[in-house]
């Protein structure tokens, strides 16, 4: 088992909220605007409660970490780049109007587009570079993580 198969696992729990972007893009034209805001504000629940905490953890404790193992202290600012471009969009999710299909489904699917490569660069670049550091410095890696992430997702 490679050592960062917890945070594999993370990955795969909230790849499927993700997925549900791309279901929601797809359903809004269907539904009334009733509907729309609440299944906009479901996706916005999952973004702000759950994937933005998780983004902040990375950025805290797993960037410099990793910064620190391939020896380039900037080499997470392409990671971080995505990460404003994910929350330029949730900002704008959450102010577009109901009525603005086009708008809407293009948040949604440029959300869907935006976070399913960057789970993949953390996935296929990042992670690799845990799984062949010392088990210890993974595994306090790793519970740093979690426990950033519970404290922002407490907030």
């Amino acid at each position: 088992m490679r050592q960062t198969e917890p945070f594999r696992r993370e990955h795969q729990e909230l790849r499927s909220h993700v997925e549900h972007l791309r279901q929601a893009a797809r359903e809004l034209p269907d539904l009334d605007a009733i509907e729309r805001t609440a299944l906009v504000h479901r996706v916005l629940d999952f973004l702000r409660g759950t994937l933005v905490p998780h983004a902040r953890a990375e950025e805290e404790v797993l960037y410099p970490e990793w910064a620190n193992l391939v020896g380039f202290r900037d080499a997470a600012v392409p990671m971080v780049h995505d990460h404003e471009a994910i929350l330029s969009r949730i900002d704008r999710l959450e102010h577009a109007g109901v009525e603005d299909l086009d708008t809407l489904q293009e948040l949604l699917y440029g959300l869907y587009a935006l976070i399913s490569v960057h789970f993949a660069k953390e996935e296929d670049i990042q992670l690799p570079v845990f799984d062949e550091a010392p088990p210890e410095l993974t595994q306090v890696v790793l519970e740093r993580m979690g426990a950033v992430g519970a404290h922002a997702h407490a907030h």
